[in-house]
């Protein structure tokens, strides 16, 4: 019976509130035993966690890993890499492949294709509509039945009102949720940029702010209707959070996230035109990144989230006009997020954990984000307060486009156990 046994840790676990020093006893994959003191007898692995975190399994919510399709940009196994790396122990890759998740099969695909070469555990995320196409649902009932977790067709908005009325009544049936990419891509149409006093003086079309917070107004006036669920991807306006702040006070069923390039750059930052530094939604003005980390604090954004989405070398060396939007950022963004609410005593370390466990858990009814006996043992172990640097080229991604390279850190991950098995150490 393989035993791994994590020694003098700071065991933080906000499924039960405990923040205290414990050592944690692995055995096939399960956590055993939780105490002060634990005897090293019959421990196959020891792991000396003095002055680390010793945390559930960190969960992102939101990546893209361009398989299938795409394996020039990212595969199953590089981007799992990467992301066990940062110290994520569970992704959720969107469903805008090629082809786009939306059958069984390819769920089935994602999840055999994980099993055979992933690090970490893949909870898939479907398309709503056929093909991306809006013109029909996907299968909800088959895709959750695959392994599923949640729909979405992120990368694009869904403007067909009635089928996103459709998705919503459907997936309510189901217990599942619905991601929505919030913008109006008539709005949006052509811009690189938030739109503003930088795109204004750099010259470069701009996106309003607008083409969010309408786009969102109007699904949480359909889950009013609907009385279904809506967990909103990558917000980045202060409009859209007063929205989801007033739509959770009026008792709706509505979640959020917020990514990590949003709470620690601003639109003043694409002055070096750098095509790096372009992603949808686009980085935005100072008085938006500051609504982002107040809607943080006071529960708005229930959840962090990576959207990695990895490019190759070629697509991002065209000008920031031409370039996909999008950066890589399973690396990353858990340094970024110290940075912000950590290291700044923003944020209790119960409370900074909870936000990258049990509320993506939540969200998406995954049944991980908690490390007491009887769990699964993912486990992340993490040093909040390590220097490094961020060398964009040793990366485990199979892409380099990354607006953060070298960059000063604070906090990595040193250790992330999926099932009981290391499979990163840093």
């Amino acid at each position: 019976m393989a035993k791994l046994l994590i020694k003098s840790g700071r065991y933080i676990n906000p499924k039960t509130n405990t923040d205290e020093n414990l050592d944690v006893l692995v055995s096939d994959g399960k956590i055993v035993e939780l105490k002060k003191e634990i005897n090293s007898n019959g421990a196959t692995q020891i792991i000396d966690a003095k002055n680390l975190w010793v945390v559930p399994g960190l969960i992102d919510i939101h990546c893209h890993l361009r398989d299938p399709g795409q394996p020039e940009k990212e595969t199953i196994e590089t981007g799992t890499r990467a992301a066990a790396s940062g110290g994520f122990t569970s992704i959720c890759p969107m469903a805008n492949t090629i082809p786009p998740v939306d059958t069984a099969a390819l769920v089935e695909y994602v999840n055999k294709t994980n099993q055979k070469f992933g690090s970490v555990n893949i909870f898939q995320i479907a398309a709503v509509s056929k093909g991306l196409m809006q013109e029909e649902l996907s299968p909800f009932e088959e895709l959750k039945g695959a392994g599923a977790v949640g729909f979405s067709d992120d990368g694009k908005p869904i403007e067909n009102l009635k089928l996103l009325r459709h998705a919503l009544e459907y997936a309510q049936m189901l217990d599942a949720n619905i991601i929505s990419h919030a913008e109006d891509s008539r709005l949006c149409c052509g811009g690189a940029v938030h739109e503003g006093h930088w795109s204004i003086k750099l010259g470069i079309p701009g996106i309003p702010s607008s083409s969010e917070a309408v786009c969102v107004a109007r699904e949480i006036e359909l889950v009013r209707q609907t009385k279904g669920k809506i967990h909103f991807a990558h917000i980045s306006t202060k409009e859209a959070v007063e929205l989801i702040r007033k739509a959770k006070a009026d008792g709706l069923n509505v979640t959020a996230e917020v990514t990590p390039h949003h709470l620690v750059l601003t639109d003043e930052d694409v002055q070096d035109f750098n095509p790096n530094k372009k992603m949808n939604p686009p980085l935005r003005s100072k008085e938006d990144q500051i609504a982002l980390i107040k809607g943080v604090l006071d529960g708005t954004l229930d959840t962090f989230a990576t959207d990695h989405a990895p490019h190759t070398f070629e697509e991002k060396s065209r000008s920031i006009l031409e370039a996909p939007f999008g950066i890589i950022g399973f690396e990353t963004a858990l340094p970024l997020y110290l940075e912000v609410f950590y290291h700044t005593k923003k944020l209790s370390p119960l409370d900074f954990v909870k936000k990258l466990t049990v509320n993506p858990a939540s969200v998406l009814g995954i049944k991980r984000g908690s490390i007491s006996v009887g769990d699964v043992a993912d486990i992340t172990i993490l040093n909040p307060n390590l220097d490094w640097t961020y060398d964009v080229s040793s990366s485990f991604s199979k892409s380099r486009n990354s607006p953060f390279h070298m960059r000063h850190m604070k906090g990595k991950a040193a250790y992330t156990i999926v099932n009981g098995h290391v499979v990163s150490k840093n």
